[in-house]
């Protein structure tokens, strides 16, 4: 069993998503397990803040240090209750380690325990990531506004990594020929007066013309 931690200060956001589908049988056949921690759980005040005005100035707010670090120092210790353990922890970043599948791969094959922090506002005191030996990951060329989505994504793309997570009618997409075009049934769509026809190589049984076919489709 994979074990995630999903750090973040909206655990109700992300629980659906994580409940659902593929991913929700995962949790109930015990191949994963996902659990939330609030930060705001271990802020020192009656408000659960826990961001502040950025030193030297600049746009926004930053998540603040303690609650964060109380939060991860609580993961910490359950997971050394644990017997043969090897824990990975991941900070989202736009500027981080680009997440691919390979490095999916990577982090199932290597790991049992991965810890996710979900970022807000501007991002995070720097410390923390010092003081827990964080990787930074992106997931793409862009800007999001917090690591709840990230992290969404990756566990999703390392659960389907997992042997057994993925059921009879599911397959992956990387171990076979993908193709950008897909069809199913009716053979013949009619739509507002028009027949939209499934190409004929995909319906003759040929499997060599139809890997051909895909390979040609994938530019």
């Amino acid at each position: 069993m994979i074990r995630f931690y999903v750090v973040t200060i909206f655990p109700d956001a992300v629980r659906p998503y994580m409940e659902a589908s593929i991913l929700g049988r995962a949790q109930e056949s015990k191949h994963i397990a996902v659990t939330y921690h609030d930060p705001r759980e271990n802020a020192k005040n009656k408000w659960g803040k826990v961001d502040d005005r950025p030193y030297a100035g600049g746009p926004g707010m930053v998540m603040t240090a303690e609650p964060l670090l109380r939060t991860l120092d609580k993961i910490a210790k359950s997971i050394a209750r644990k017997k043969n353990t090897k824990t990975k922890v991941i900070l989202f970043a736009p500027g981080g380690k680009q997440f691919t599948n390979t490095y999916a791969k990577q982090l199932v094959t290597k790991y049992t325990d991965i810890v996710l922090i979900a970022g807000r506002y501007e991002g995070i005191d720097a410390r923390v990531k010092k003081i827990f030996k964080a990787e930074e990951v992106s997931v793409g060329p862009f800007v999001l506004t917090g690591g709840e989505v990230p992290a969404m994504l990756l566990v999703d793309a390392c659960a389907r990594q997992i042997p057994g997570v993925l059921g009879k009618f599911e397959s992956l997409e990387e171990e076979r020929t993908a193709s950008p075009e897909m069809y199913t049934r009716p053979e013949v769509l009619e739509w507002k007066g028009k027949k939209y026809k499934v190409p004929k190589v995909l319906l003759g049984g040929n499997h060599k013309d139809i890997e051909e076919w895909r390979k040609s489709k994938l530019g």
